[in-house]
This record gives structure tokens, sequence and C-alpha cells, in this order.
């Protein structure tokens, strides 16, 4: 198994050893919807996946927030936000549109209205909204959004950065992570395929302003 899993694997460990089932989940399905897994690494995922859906039962009986509860901490700090987003995305959303579409219409952080928009485009809602992301309004219906695990412009530049980071797995999986915040920001559009190759180059001259 490389390197990239093991850290991935250590870290979803980590997270259920934590009790952090809803955050474990989150990690285990993005890795999970990647186009190409080892077969070592997708059993393990798997059985970290049952112990996570384990954990997030045994939350559960003992009060999950309910929707109402998250609903009400999309208007709170950023990391409220973004747990409340998480969770949210995991729910039927056709049960709080109106709340969702308040939400998006109010310039709410970039990164937790995407995991909301990313999840009104997984669930096919056919409704238009209007979502203002640092001051620029977007008007799309949900189902013409393409899911960021579905767009082909990230997954090729995902291989080709696999590829070009495959001797240095700690850069790599810092390229995974820029790459797949810019897929999320990028929403309501989504990278095709032939912008796979600009689309890696950016991500690799963020990596080396960063370094």
């Amino acid at each position: 198994m490389n390197t990239y899993y093991e850290e991935i694997l250590a870290e979803i460990r980590q997270m259920l050893k934590d009790q952090q089932a809803e955050e474990a989940y989150m990690m285990i399905m993005r890795e999970l919807k990647m186009p190409y897994i080892p077969e070592e690494a997708e059993k393990e995922l798997r059985e970290l996946y049952r112990e996570a859906i384990w954990q997030k039962a045994e939350k559960k009986e003992v009060g999950e927030p309910d929707l109402e509860e998250l609903l009400r901490r999309l208007k709170g700090k950023p990391q409220s936000q973004l747990a409340a987003a998480g969770m949210l995305a995991e729910r039927n959303l056709r049960a709080c549109l109106p709340q969702i579409r308040d939400y998006l219409a109010k310039d709410p952080l970039p990164e937790a209205a995407a995991l909301i928009v990313d999840a009104l485009a997984e669930q096919q809602i056919p409704e238009e909204f209007v979502w203002v992301k640092n001051g620029v309004e977007y008007t799309f219906w949900a189902d013409d959004v393409t899911p960021v695990n579905q767009s082909e412009g990230f997954h090729l530049a995902d291989q080709m950065l696999q590829k070009m980071y495959e001797k240095e797995p700690s850069l790599c999986q810092m390229a995974r992570s820029l790459l797949i915040h810019e897929a999320y920001l990028y929403l309501p559009l989504s990278y095709e395929e032939d912008e796979a190759e600009v689309l890696t180059a950016m991500i690799r001259r963020e990596l080396e302003e960063m370094m």
C-alpha cells in the first residue's frame, strides 16, 4: 500500500478513535468515490466505513442534531457551518429547500455552501437556486450541476497529479487536497476533461507557492 493511503487510513482510524464518526464517514466516502483505489486500501476503507456507520447510528440513538438544529448551525461560525453542511449533505434536502435557498442567497461561507450545492446536485433536485459567492451571484438549476465526484476534468487532473507526485507522497496528498478544494469552490461550474491540464498546472503552482 502506498504512503498516501497509509496516511489517509491512519487519519480515519484516529477520527473514529476520537468518536468523530461524521468526519471519518465523509473522508471515507470521498476516498471511495475516487476512480482508482488499491485493493488493499479499498478493503480497509470498507471496514472503516462499517465502523463509522455503527458509530453514527450509536450517536443517533443518544441524540443526533435534528434538521432544525442543523439549519440553525448553518447561520453560525465557519466551523459550525462546515459541520452542519456536511451533515445536511447526507439528509434529504427536499425537506428544507426554502431554508437552503435563503442560506445560499446570503453570501455564506463558500466551503460550506459548496457542500450543500454538491449535495443538491447529487440528489438531482429540479429547482433553481441563487448562490451569492463572494459578492458574485450564480443562478443555477441543481439537477444541471455536475457533482464533484462525477467531474471528468477533476478525475483526470487527479490522475495527472498522482502520477506527477508519485514519488513524493506528502506533496501528492497536499496536491489532492488543493484539487478537491478547488473543484468544490468552482461549483456550480465543473471542470471538463479538456480543462484537466490547466487545472493540474494551477494546482501545481499553488503547491509551489505554499512550499
